[in-house]
């Protein structure tokens, strides 16, 4: 009698201990990210909301980490240009959006005697451009634990008397972020660079914006840097 109860008791444990080995591993699946899904949003003359799918990123078991540097405010300049505003902003932090209201936006100017024009001095701006994006992560269930839509925002075309066309207001905008229990999400926006892509009596300002996401759980990090390559004619390039 003793063995059988002795026997039931190990068989017991066994089976408790193997349900709770199974349902860790379903909790370190749950937070395993297989797949990162970017997509372009865009609105027809209906408003209806359209996505195309422009890359998909497949999570190794130990992806590449290629952060951001943490490098503060500072000024870009370039020979012609001269890059003014906030170099490095969060744009969400744990999965909330940031307010950025108190940073400001980006300015590619012309340099002018050592010293950047002043914007009240420049004209014919053109319309802000607005482009927006999506970015989706997947765990190995197929759930969608992280959705972040965001916009690329800027203002182009301005002269400086009478030529050039050059970049104001220019910024990363956050607009929706969704995540599921167990995934930190985060981003944060950087300028990158500037140039000029035109000559040096008609400039034509080029910038680079760097948009880093990160997502935390309690099996690793996963951190990708998205690039943005915007003209003073209006261009948007991803990368």
């Amino acid at each position: 009698m003793n063995k059988n109860l002795s026997f039931l008791s190990a068989a017991l444990f066994l089976f408790a201990a193997t349900k709770a080995m199974s349902q860790e591993v379903d909790k370190i699946d749950y937070l395993t990210i297989s797949k990162v899904e970017f997509r372009e949003i865009t609105v027809d003359v209906l408003n209806q909301e359209k996505s195309e799918l422009l890359q998909v990123k497949n999570i190794p078991e130990e992806p590449k980490k290629d952060a951001i540097e943490e490098v503060g405010k500072v000024i870009k300049v370039a020979r012609d240009l001269v890059a003014l505003g906030e170099d490095v902003y969060k744009l969400v932090t744990k999965g909330r959006p940031s307010a950025i209201t108190k940073s400001a936006p980006i300015s590619v100017i012309p340099i002018v005697d050592g010293q950047p024009v002043d914007l009240f001095n420049t004209e014919n701006w053109k319309e802000p451009i607005k482009k927006t994006y999506e970015i989706n992560y997947f765990n190995i269930y197929k759930f969608n634990v992280v959705k972040f839509r965001f916009s690329v925002l800027f203002s182009y075309g301005g002269t400086y008397d009478g030529k050039g066309a050059y970049i104001t207001a220019a910024q990363i905008i956050p607009d929706q972020v969704h995540a599921l229990f167990g995934y930190d999400f985060s981003a944060t926006m950087k300028l990158g660079g500037i140039q000029n892509n035109g000559t040096k009596a008609n400039r034509i300002a080029g910038a680079t914006l760097l948009m880093e996401h990160t997502v935390n759980t309690l099996v690793k990090a996963d951190v990708v840097v998205n690039s943005f390559f915007i003209t003073g004619k209006g261009e948007v390039k991803k990368y």
